[in-house]
């Protein structure tokens, strides 16, 4: 009955030796030899008589199901159809509690003998009273899901312990701050709420890890927090669904999938228009084909959530942006993309409302010629394609236009096709060009030598001053090759960038919306470097942003780096977004109290009595006061009352700096 050990004793002699080497220094080897099979035959006779019990156990309860089975000897019993129909859990209980009281420090790990004997007389599925999770699949995985399913008996040490691992080294320490983050996010959303900042952002940088379990678990833990907290995530949303459509372009499959189902929980379960916004900032003008199919398909989910009303209700400014998105979808190159983007587009142009929509809209015309096209074949197939229709359109008009020649015409018939030709092909030329002129510009920008992309800055730099149109109406691809020269690994290259990026401002001026909040993260990650070039001119281009840009466009952008700063960039930018409060509140206070105001209740909940916030900010007293007073100023009697909803202390701490500034 009792399996042969024999084979695992040099490995677990091994492992006891490294453990009595260092509590018995003194004891020879033969001396510890002698203990060891002396505890090992001990511990073989109490496993033996309690498999003899066990045995006796089994065969008794089995006698009442079917009598013969008195006759059967314990293999022959355990084999036996009859045994398959009486729960084994108390048994196996027994033998687990065994297998934990011997397996102590200072003896050999033996495995459980009722454990190895019952392992090779039963398949998994012929053990009724276990779960098969427990004999199959990853040992680690099983003890990390079970602990997932508890909850913290001392929360707040809990908290802490998961930050402190998710600030370790090691990869396996990471992975168990992740499990306890999500085990936070089950059974204490109200402790978390305390540093849910501090939380997303641990959890957020993970994502990027070059573990590939790491950045999974990662993504588990986001896709918990938005499940569990939902619209409590607001205030992280922007960052967050950032990185998360960035992965869904990612090589790895399983590292998209699961990027793909935490943005699906995202736009469930947070606010809407806190989803709308996320979704159009980080996807809208990405490079990456399967990133923008991503975008479009969550974008979708949450338009038919919001519904077509509560759409063409809002503000004309995000009614436009919302509209100008989906038309922009419904014209990708993707056939998905296209698809996602005409039906969430359709689902506005079905609603009455619409009508009176286009006629205030600022729309340009060719928006409005996508739209009535998409408006009379709905969705279709590749016969409603914009592009498609575009063509068939100008093939119609150039026909008529024919005709209407030949008509009123004589010898100018022979000339009206040549002409014709030459209109039609003199566009396709110029774009050829303008195509090829983009493409050798990226290819300097983005280049393996620095002084390579201090030319394709410099050619950058004459194309604003000799045709901004070429560089407005390409924007979007050129920054998708300029924008990380603002974080250059070379100094020489960085500040340059940013020194180039001052003066571009003023000429591409409202032109840069499209790619105005990828600029601002990229210009304010400047604002931490001990370099004082980069640093002034990391400055000098968020003064020149707010001096030549319209202020309003520049608010969500400002206020969402505040909560992922730290140090001297969350001082400078809060200082700013202090400044743009005093221009923008009169024309837009709904945007104000969406983007500021959160800003300002996460800088009083985490501050400290002495104006420090946790992470290396530094003190951020002064900065806070100038915002609260902004807000104040502009807000009067509104500021009390959204701060009714507060914490005590961070109603008690608002009063306190406005008096002290007042």
């Amino acid at each position: 009955m009792v399996p042969d050990v024999s084979k695992q004793e040099p490995e677990e002699d091994e492992e006891t030796e490294n453990e009595e080497r260092l509590c018995h220094m003194t004891i020879s080897k033969s001396a510890q030899e002698k203990m060891r099979q002396k505890q090992r035959e001990e511990m073989e006779q109490r496993q033996q008589q309690k498999e003899k019990e066990l045995a006796q156990q089994l065969k008794d309860r089995l006698q009442e199901v079917e009598p013969r089975s008195a006759s059967l000897s314990v293999p022959e019993l355990m084999n036996s159809k009859e045994f398959s129909k009486v729960s084994l859990s108390s048994g196996l209980n027994n033998g687990n509690s065994l297998r934990k009281r011997i397996n102590r420090p200072s003896l050999p790990n033996i495995p459980s003998i009722t454990q190895t004997y019952m392992s090779r007389h039963f398949s998994a599925h012929s053990l009724p009273g276990l779960p098969l999770d427990s004999l199959e699949g990853d040992e680690e995985m099983d003890e990390e899901e079970f602990m997932e399913m508890k909850s913290f008996s001392r929360q707040e040490q809990g908290l802490t312990e998961a930050l402190k691992l998710l600030a370790n080294n090691d990869w396996e320490m990471k992975r168990k701050g992740l499990s306890g983050v999500r085990r936070l996010a089950r059974f204490h959303q109200e402790l978390l709420l305390t540093r849910l900042h501090a939380v997303c952002l641990a959890v957020t940088k993970e994502v990027n890890n070059l573990r590939s379990k790491v950045a999974r678990s990662a993504m588990l833990s986001l896709s918990e927090l938005f499940s569990q907290l939902k619209r409590n995530m607001d205030q992280e949303v922007d960052e967050v669904t950032r990185i998360l459509l960035h992965k869904t372009g990612d090589s790895n499959e399983f590292i998209r999938e699961e990027a793909v189902k935490a943005l699906a929980v995202m736009a469930e379960n947070v606010s809407p228009s806190r989803a709308l916004t996320a979704l159009i900032a980080g996807g809208l003008n990405h490079r990456n084909t399967t990133v923008r199919k991503c975008t479009a398909e969550n974008l979708l989910c949450v338009v038919e959530h919001l519904g077509a009303e509560r759409l063409l209700s809002g503000t004309k400014d995000n009614t436009d942006q919302i509209v100008q998105t989906m038309v922009k979808f419904s014209q990708d190159g993707n056939q998905e993309t296209r698809f996602y983007g005409r039906k969430a587009l359709n689902i506005l142009v079905s609603h009455p409302e619409f009508e009176r929509y286009m006629e205030r809209s600022l729309l340009s015309q060719d928006l409005h010629h996508v739209i009535t096209a998409i408006k009379k074949r709905g969705l279709g197939d590749a016969s409603s394609d914009p592009y498609l229709l575009k063509v068939r359109s100008s093939r119609v008009n150039s026909s008529s236009n024919c005709q209407e020649n030949k008509s009123n015409t004589g010898r100018g018939e022979l000339d009206t096709p040549r002409e014709q030709r030459l209109m039609t092909h003199r566009p396709i030329i110029r774009s050829m060009e303008a195509a090829e002129q983009v493409k050798q510009l990226n290819k300097l920008l983005s280049a393996k030598e620095f002084q390579e992309r201090m030319q394709g800055i410099s050619l950058l730099l004459q194309h604003c001053e000799t045709n901004p149109g070429f560089v407005t109406s390409n924007v979007v691809n050129i920054f998708d090759a300029f924008s990380p020269r603002l974080q250059d690994s070379n100094k020489k290259v960085n500040q340059f960038a940013l020194q180039s990026m001052a003066t571009m401002i003023p000429v591409l001026k409202d032109d840069l919306h499209r790619v105005l909040y990828s600029t601002v993260t990229f210009v304010t990650d400047n604002l931490n470097s001990k370099n004082t070039g980069i640093y002034n001119a990391a400055v000098h281009v968020l003064d020149t942003l707010i001096d030549h840009i319209d202020n309003l466009l520049l608010l969500q952008p400002f206020a969402s780096r505040v909560q992922f700063a730290s140090g001297r960039a969350m001082q400078d930018i809060t200082e700013r977004l202090a400044v743009l409060v005093l221009s923008v509140y009169r024309r837009r206070p709904q945007a104000v109290e969406r983007y500021v105001l959160p800003v300002l209740w996460y800088l009083l909940g985490n501050m400290t009595g002495s104006g420090v916030i946790k992470g290396g900010s530094g003190n951020v007293r002064a900065v806070t006061t100038k915002l609260a007073a902004s807000l104040h100023q502009q807000m009067g009697a509104g500021l009390q009352e959204y701060a009714a909803s507060q914490p005590a202390h961070v109603i008690k701490m608002l009063w306190e700096l406005i008096e002290k500034e007042l």
